[in-house]
């Protein structure tokens, strides 16, 4: 394993092939560039806020100024000239029987580097705004509320999707390069094959760095699934990413009373790492295809839909037998199959937000007592409500002030942990509603619990 890092290099680095390393790096650089304004777009960290242009004054979808045209142009404009230079030269190193899988190994990992990076600037920055004004609120781009009812629900997910474009596109971006880098890097591959105990302990400490809702993190856990992850890896890494990552529990701690906080922390780590255990061991041996698992007519009906609906996740597919063995195949894989999982994440994720709106104001509405009755109903709404990350502090944080704090220990661990749309999209990717099932059942049984011992407390 460690000699496909190194196989090559010796040949490589010499004075004749500096220049393919230079090219390289450059563009390394320019998707720097490229990823460095586009969160300055989001979060305008780089100009001062002042010279903004009255067209690109400050917002909930973006914070535009004249010098990020030319950021992106150089960015963009490098990236294009050192890939196509890197694609040739690649030809001839091939020839000259130059092994570049150590090369790509160490694109790939700079690149990830790269993008979490982005994403985090992206979080922390607007983790270090809300812990700074106390509250965290949601944010809208369009007057959904004067829109007529049968259409706000259509407007309320136009203005999700707008508030959370960049960390949309970010999510495209990892897990597509999470699949490339597991087909074509037998490093990468052999961590997330991993099993047992160890398997969800790794995966919860990894998806510290990833502040992903769980409608993100599912679609990137089902292409790991897919690309040779195991389950154990896949669940742990699905519910660890919206629970476990450093700015929500940095938010939990800012904007929570402390026995919430400690909730917030100590309980949904036990949930993305033994909660997820307890579903993985219960389907252990167990056949993971969804045929001979049902017998009704209704059920082979519906494992049938579910069959069609997996197979819109099947972006591995796209990628077995093809060769990845340098840089520039790596990124061509990369760009082409985040384009395949964006045309299908973008409107599950759209579908999933119209459905939440329509449910997020009930949930609200039914918390108003502190009894089992409320927690339970609490809990069942917050398994399967889709929220952005972090919105389940700004509802939990105003039930606790009101007195209510045993929804809100509800709303707290089954909001972020799993949705609806999670569940389903984790489902096809294993080709059984078995495992979503559980885990859903797991959350909610972990939100009841949490609720009882606060109604107790």
């Amino acid at each position: 394993m460690l000699r496909e890092w190194t196989e090559g290099r010796p040949r490589l680095l010499n004075p004749e092939n500096n220049r393919y390393l230079a090219y390289l790096a450059a563009l390394l650089v320019s998707l720097g560039l490229v990823l460095l304004a586009g969160v300055d777009m989001r979060r305008g960290i780089l100009l001062p806020m002042s010279s903004y242009s009255k067209l690109g004054s400050p917002s909930a979808v973006l914070h535009f100024h004249p010098l990020h045209l030319p950021l992106l142009f150089v960015g963009m404009l490098g990236a294009f000239v050192a890939y196509r230079w890197l694609t040739r030269r690649e030809v001839d190193l091939r020839a000259r029987g130059h092994d570049l899988r150590w090369a790509r190994n160490a694109f790939g990992l700079a690149l990830m580097g790269f993008l979490v990076a982005d994403l985090f600037t992206y979080r922390i920055v607007q983790a270090r705004r809300i812990f700074d004004a106390g509250r965290l609120g949601l944010s809208f781009s369009i007057p959904a509320q004067d829109a007529p009812a049968w259409l706000r629900p259509v407007a309320e997910a136009v203005n999700y999707l707008l508030v959370v474009w960049h960390a949309t596109i970010l999510g495209i971006l990892i897990g597509s390069l999470l699949l490339v880098l597991l087909v074509s890097s037998g490093l990468l591959r052999s961590a997330m094959r991993r099993t047992g105990l160890g398997a969800h302990v790794f995966s919860s400490f990894a998806a510290v760095s990833y502040p992903f809702c769980s409608c993100c993190a599912s679609p990137i856990a089902a292409t790991m699934y897919r690309g040779g992850a195991s389950l154990e890896s896949v669940l742990a890494f699905t519910v660890a990413a919206p629970m476990l990552n450093v700015t929500s529990l940095t938010l939990a701690v800012a904007l929570l009373p402390a026995d919430l906080a400690l909730l917030r922390i100590g309980a949904g780590m036990a949930l993305a790492i033994f909660g997820t255990y307890l579903v993985s061991r219960a389907v252990m041996g167990q056949r993971l295809q969804p045929q001979g698992i049902w017998s009704s007519p209704l059920e082979r009906g519906l494992l049938r839909a579910l069959d069609a609906f997996a197979s819109l996740f099947a972006f591995e597919r796209r990628l077995q037998g093809r060769p990845i063995e340098s840089p520039a195949a790596l990124v061509a894989a990369w760009l082409d199959t985040s384009w395949r999982v964006g045309r299908i994440a973008v409107p599950t994720v759209f579908a999933a937000a119209i459905v939440a709106s329509l449910v997020a104001p009930r949930l609200l509405s039914l918390a108003d007592a502190n009894d089992l009755a409320t927690v339970a109903v609490t809990a069942l709404v917050g398994t399967i409500l889709m929220v952005p990350t972090w919105s389940e502090l700004a509802m939990a944080a105003p039930l606790a002030q009101q007195g209510l704090a045993a929804p809100a220990a509800a709303l707290l661990l089954t909001l972020p942990a799993v949705s609806l749309p999670c569940l389903v999209v984790i489902g096809a990717a294993v080709g059984s509603m078995r495992v979503p099932l559980l885990l859903g059942g797991v959350v909610f049984l972990a939100g009841l619990l949490a609720g009882a011992v606060f109604i107790a407390l």
